[in-house]
């Protein structure tokens, strides 16, 4: 089990890239949260499920959250009559760690439409916010979705839950403690390294703090080192021509 207190808050770096993210605030960055890592391991209030429209299992994420949550999980599925692509349906999590599972179903990516992709991929991430918003919970981890076998390009899906989830925190102000993204596969690594900082820059005035600091620190570290004596470069005999009698005449008392 992988504690809230150890998922690391993503220290963001400002990109001067031409983008659609490119000038928002840092208003959310210590709300957004990126970790690589099996997300049935986490201790948060909710965990997002890629789901299919049974809500009765499958392969990939969904299956692991089914087998490490237990029967009670696709039990309690059965009674919810699945769910339609971009909405979301919330259960208990049994013996996951989390407090809740919150079912999503992501669209399979459409080349031919990839507006009426974009549309239902935004309805999974707005619709499982708004429902843990609704249940009280603070902090929710979402896997990949879509980005698996239903081929949604990992870059897109990503800008898309990004603004998505920015989008919903301008809204929706402090409901919500900490939303994070949970990467497994090397591309979906890739594009959340390369966009969040577009929707989640730092905080600029922090980071100017933080050089501060680090140059105040090493400033200080000099001025003690210059008070220190200089380490000798020659023999003290040959420095001091008295040094090597008195140091005979000591060994000879000796």
């Amino acid at each position: 089990m992988l504690p809230l207190a150890w998922i690391w808050r993503v220290e963001l770096q400002w990109v001067t890239l031409d983008h659609p993210g490119r000038g928002r605030l840092p208003q959310h960055n210590d709300r957004i949260g990126l970790i690589r890592g099996d997300i049935t391991t986490l201790a948060v209030d909710a965990i997002v499920n890629a789901a299919n429209n049974s809500l009765l299992g499958g392969g990939g994420v969904d299956g692991a959250i089914h087998r490490a949550a237990g029967r009670g999980l696709i039990n309690e599925c059965r009674t919810l009559n699945g769910c339609d692509t971009g909405s979301a349906k919330i259960t208990d999590a049994y013996n996951l760690p989390c407090k809740k599972v919150i079912h999503t179903v992501g669209p399979v990516y459409d080349d031919l439409r990839p507006e009426r992709s974009e549309t239902a991929l935004r309805g999974c991430y707005r619709s499982s916010l708004e429902l843990a918003v609704q249940h009280g919970l603070k902090t929710i981890a979402f896997s990949g979705i879509s980005t698996g076998v239903y081929g949604y390009p990992s870059l897109d899906a990503c800008q898309v839950a990004c603004d998505t989830v920015k989008q919903f925190m301008d809204q929706n102000g402090k409901k919500l403690d900490k939303v994070i993204f949970v990467t497994f596969e090397a591309k979906d690594v890739r594009s959340y390294d390369s966009t969040l900082p577009l929707y989640f820059p730092p905080d600029t005035e922090t980071s100017v703090d933080q050089k501060k600091a680090a140059e105040d620190q090493a400033a200080e570290a000099e001025a003690t080192a210059s008070k220190l004596p200089d380490v000798p470069t020659t023999d003290p005999a040959e420095a001091d021509p008295d040094h090597a009698q008195k140091k005979q005449k000591h060994d000879g008392e000796s």
